[in-house]
C-alpha cells in the first residue's frame, strides 16, 4: 500500500509541475505591448518658473554661488597638475612652438578651454608623433576632431578647425 500512495504522490507532483509549465504557456517574454507601425510619442513638460531659489544662490547669475571662491587658498605642493594662472603657458614655450601657435593665431584658431594652450601644443605633438610614425591619416584627424571640436556649431566648422591645428602642426612645429 505505501508503495501505491508513493506512485500516486509522486504522479500527483508530475501532474502539478506539467500544469504550472504549460500555464506559462512556454513564452517566457515580459513584453505584453502589440508591435505595431504606430509611432510612440512622448510628452514635454516645460519647467517650472515659479519654484524659488535656494538660499545662497546668486539670482542674478542663475547656476552660481552667491559667494566666490577664497582668493587665499593656495594649491598643495604636492598637486597634479598645472600650477599656471589661466592665460599663461605651462611650460616655457620654444621657438617652432611660439611659430606653430602664432600660426593657429593668425588662421583665428582658438581651442575651448585652452587657456594655456596645453591642448593646442599636445595636439602639434600628436601630429608630429603621427606623422613620424606613418599614422593613419584618418584616425589621425579624428583625434585632432575631437580635442578641438568642441564648441563648434557644426561638423564642418570641427572638421575645418582640425585641418588648420594639422596643417600648423606640420608646417611649423614638425
Amino acid at each position: 500500500m505505501k508503495v501505491l500512495q508513493r506512485i500516486t504522490l509522486a504522479a500527483g507532483a508530475a501532474g502539478l509541475i506539467v500544469a504550472l509549465c504549460t500555464g506559462c504557456g512556454g513564452d517566457d517574454s515580459t513584453a505584453s505591448a502589440p508591435i505595431t507601425a504606430t509611432p510612440v510619442t512622448t510628452t514635454q513638460f516645460e519647467s517650472p518658473t515659479s519654484i524659488a531659489a535656494p538660499s545662497g544662490t546668486d539670482t542674478s547669475r542663475p547656476g552660481m554661488p552667491a559667494t566666490a571662491p577664497n582668493p587665499s587658498t593656495t594649491q598643495p605642493k604636492d598637486f597634479p597638475g598645472s600650477t599656471t594662472k589661466a592665460g599663461a603657458p605651462s611650460a616655457p614655450v620654444n621657438a617652432k612652438a611660439q611659430r606653430y601657435l602664432a600660426a593657429l593665431k593668425r588662421q583665428k584658431v582658438t581651442i575651448m578651454g585652452d587657456t594655456d594652450n596645453t591642448i593646442a601644443l599636445t595636439m602639434a605633438q600628436f601630429v608630429c608623433d603621427q606623422r613620424g610614425k606613418n599614422g593613419d591619416p584618418t584616425s589621425m584627424k579624428a583625434f585632432v576632431v575631437a580635442a578641438v571640436g568642441p564648441g563648434e556649431k557644426t561638423v564642418e566648422a570641427a572638421n575645418t578647425k582640425a585641418d588648420k591645428v594639422i596643417r600648423a602642426a606640420q608646417e611649423n612645429y614638425c
